[in-house]
């Protein structure tokens, strides 16, 4: 499974890659939005996980997903949320902007990696088929 996350602090994206590498699935990490948008267009992705703060003057997460949901490869390709936005409220702000899903840092690993396995079970399904 190949897993694309924007994150801009190097110690998080670090953290994300060990747990996601641990369960089986091929990391790639972009430190912002404008790397993001070019490895999309060079790998084949399975999910993509996008932080919502990518730092000072640089698009911040929701303006990338607007731009990931023009590209038509990219249709079908769930996009979650992984941001220190954590008020009530903020999940579903940031469900109602466009998210497939949400998850507030710190990243309860065990349920992503429940979503995840989700992903990897249709995906296979539909591999089989």
């Amino acid at each position: 499974m190949n897993v694309l996350y924007v994150e801009d602090n190097k110690i998080n994206a670090m953290v994300m890659d060990k747990m996601l590498t641990k369960n089986h699935s091929n990391v790639i990490i972009a430190e912002n939005g404008s790397q993001a948008l070019k490895v999309v267009k060079e790998k084949n992705l399975d999910l993509i996980l996008v932080d919502i703060n990518l730092g000072l003057n640089q698009m911040d997460g929701c303006e990338l997903l607007k731009k990931l949901r023009k590209i038509d490869i990219l249709s079908n390709i769930p996009v979650f949320a992984v941001t220190a936005y954590a008020m009530p409220g903020d999940k579903q702000r940031f469900i109602n902007t466009g998210f497939d899903n949400y998850f507030s840092k710190p990243v309860n690993f065990d349920q992503l990696i429940t979503v995840i396995s989700k992903i990897k079970g249709a995906i296979n399904k539909s591999q089989a088929i």
